[in-house]
């Protein structure tokens, strides 16, 4: 059984030096793993990626998106 921790969404990629990012996605942590595994190209600058983690620590935890306002579309 998975703990609660393995079952938390992470934003991919959470970047190490907070730039924002073109495209993210929400992946456990179990994708996570598997794309460090798999030398995906953008592991190398997330702070999830486990060399940056084992020197740093886990990232903090991504605050929510404010929305200032919305676009009617149609």
């Amino acid at each position: 059984m998975e703990s609660r921790d393995e079952q938390s969404l992470r934003v991919c990629p959470t970047r190490i030096d907070h730039a924002p990012v073109l495209f993210a996605h929400k992946v456990v942590a179990g994708v996570c793993q598997d794309r460090q595994r798999g030398h995906y190209h953008k592991c190398f600058t997330c702070a999830w990626n486990h060399a940056w983690v084992r020197a740093h620590g886990l990232p903090e935890a991504a605050s929510a998106v404010e929305r200032k306002s919305f676009v009617r579309v149609g």
